[in-house]
């Protein structure tokens, strides 16, 4: 990292120190070739004593498991019917990655967790049709969270939820990671998948209000992947839920947490629920 650069995250060290990230990381990026440089990443933000959980999501690994296995999955992504055999492989395949990213944590000296914090019911019958081990977020034990936090570990959570009898069912990973991140009042929650944030007519939106981004949905869903827009309905929620920016990043991208963070204009999209860049120019220290 290049002096200059270093100089403009200093002034955001105060700002940021104890405020709780919600890092939720698609699939396909854990297997991306800048997902080691993404950890390198984390590790600066904890160095910056700012509060890491980690969410990661498992739809593209789902999809080759049930290939290599010869079984026909049901949903991929927890959105839709879970029977059986998907959920197995879901909880294969959701353990498997946790441990992975954890040793990746560990190799960048940086201490983590697993940790069991969603409670979930199932999502039920929906339309005539049972959703079968599909879940829905009852709650988030952010009382565990918080303590792994306090003791610096970095909390990585799986897209599985779990009922009072013990039983687990499947969760949509963006939607973990909005709950989280509403339990822990995070001062943000940031989405790293292979989008570059919201383009709209070939142009990159750099910040957007939350209201805008609605419309966006309503107006021009035709225009937007499956993934994208389920990233973009969770993100108005947790502004409607109170945290202050969303972002959209493409992991991919080197360095483009850092850049997203620690810069005026950013990389990647900030969704935003109040007038912020709105009515005046933008100075140094206003915080992205």
């Amino acid at each position: 990292m290049k002096l200059p650069e270093l100089r403009g995250i200093l002034q955001y060290v105060t700002r940021f120190r104890d405020k709780v990230f919600v890092i939720a990381l698609n699939g396909e990026i854990l297997e991306s070739e800048n997902f080691p440089n993404i950890l390198l990443d984390i590790a600066v933000l904890r160095s910056l004593n700012i509060k890491v959980v980690l969410v990661h999501g498992e739809a593209f690994q789902v999809e080759r498991a049930a290939a290599q296995r010869g079984v026909t999955v049901s949903n991929v992504d927890g959105t839709g019917v879970i029977d059986a055999a998907t959920l197995q492989i879901s909880i294969d395949v959701g353990i498997r990655l946790t441990n992975e990213i954890m040793e990746g944590l560990t190799q960048v000296d940086l201490r983590a967790a697993y940790a069991n914090c969603v409670i979930a019911h199932p999502a039920g019958i929906i339309h005539g049709v049972d959703y079968q081990y599909s879940g829905k977020v009852e709650r988030v034990d952010a009382q565990s969270l918080e303590l792994l936090l306090r003791e610096d570990f970095v909390p990585v959570v799986p897209p599985l939820g779990f009922d009072g009898e013990g039983r687990t069912f499947r969760v949509n990973s963006d939607l973990v990671a909005l709950e989280i991140a509403e339990a822990l009042h995070a001062t943000k929650l940031i989405y790293l998948s292979a989008h570059d944030g919201l383009v709209l007519d070939g142009e990159r939106i750099g910040h957007i209000l939350s209201t805008e981004v609605a419309d966006v949905i309503r107006k021009r869903k035709a225009e937007l992947s499956t993934n994208l827009m389920s990233k973009l309905e969770h993100a108005v929620r947790a502004c409607q839920y109170g945290i202050p920016r969303v972002h959209l990043v493409n992991g991919n991208v080197n360095e483009a947490l850092l850049a997203e963070i620690f810069s005026n204009g950013g990389i990647g999209t900030m969704i935003y629920s109040n007038e912020y860049e709105q009515i005046r120019r933008l100075y140094k220290k206003d915080v992205r």
